[in-house]
């Protein structure tokens, strides 16, 4: 089931997100280390882009907060993908950055905010 906010496809924008990571790692043995934990990054990314559109409707964020909540969840991303042994640290950067790209103008589309 696709979950849609505000006419985007954000089932769709984590398929994108991915396939921007992709492009960057030229070794399968790094892509197939990394693809599940980058599943859970796009997937933690979309459900974070409902929340705050939630949050938006209901007046309980302004685009200051949501910008702070993001940058947690970026925060915690970095993390995660900097755990993976098999890459460096510029590896990471650039794959997470990859990511943030994608969801960073899909979630400018559906809320209106530039938060990430």
């Amino acid at each position: 089931m696709a979950t849609t906010i505000n006419g985007v496809n954000f089932t769709q924008v984590g398929k994108d997100a991915l396939a921007a990571a992709r492009v960057l790692l030229d070794d399968p043995g790094t892509w197939t280390g990394l693809k599940d934990i980058l599943q859970n990054v796009a997937d933690g990314f979309t459900a974070d882009a409902k929340f705050i559109a939630r949050k938006q409707l209901s007046g309980e964020f302004n685009e200051d907060d949501a910008r702070v909540y993001l940058e947690d969840q970026k925060t915690i991303a970095r993390v995660r993908i900097r755990s993976v042994a098999i890459i460096t640290l510029q590896i990471a950067e650039k794959v997470l950055n990859a990511v943030l790209g994608v969801f960073r103008a899909a979630i400018q589309r559906a809320i209106g905010w530039t938060v990430l």
